[in-house]
């Protein structure tokens, strides 16, 4: 369960850089790379986290909880307010940017040993949803307030790290 949750959290970047944005051209290149990017990078991620538990088998657990926290504290203050430097970004790299957190949480999941086809599945489903709406209905949806949904996202990463490293 925690792995869908932690999808969700991340990849709702997808929907508050997206929507701000308020792309014009390039939808359906963006949407793709961003799904592939959102399923191929925890994959990768999984396997560094496992191997960081073979090389740092006492440390794990800490250092999991402790990059949780840390990428929710990134999301907290990260400025994503930068549409005019973002609109000269090629697709691929604009993926590439709002999947990079995919990453390191999945880095975190695979030092914990959690389920890694479910985050990774979850991660590629919601990407697709999120860049869908958000790159359908840009300036359509008043309810996407992008500093509340960036603020409770970090909010939940820095719980799950605090949470992760006392169970």
């Amino acid at each position: 369960m925690i792995e869908i949750i932690a999808a969700i959290v991340t990849t709702i970047d997808i929907l508050i850089v997206y929507t701000l944005l308020r792309l014009r051209r390039g939808r359906l290149m963006i949407m793709l790379w961003t799904t592939i990017l959102n399923v191929l990078l925890p994959l990768i991620g999984f396997y560094a986290g496992e191997w960081v538990m073979i090389y740092f088998v006492g440390w794990g657990h800490a250092l999991s909880s402790v990059l949780l926290s840390l990428i929710g504290l990134h999301i907290l203050l990260s400025d994503s307010e930068q549409p005019s430097v973002v609109n000269k970004i090629s697709p691929f790299f604009l993926a590439l940017i709002v999947s990079i957190d995919a990453f390191g949480v999945s880095v975190t999941f695979g030092m914990m040993q959690l389920n890694k086809w479910l985050f990774v599945l979850a991660s590629g489903f919601f990407s697709v949803l999120f860049s869908g709406i958000a790159l359908l209905y840009t300036g359509r949806l008043r309810i996407i307030n992008g500093t509340f949904i960036r603020r409770l996202a970090g909010i939940i990463f820095i719980c799950m790290g605090v949470l992760s490293l006392f169970l």
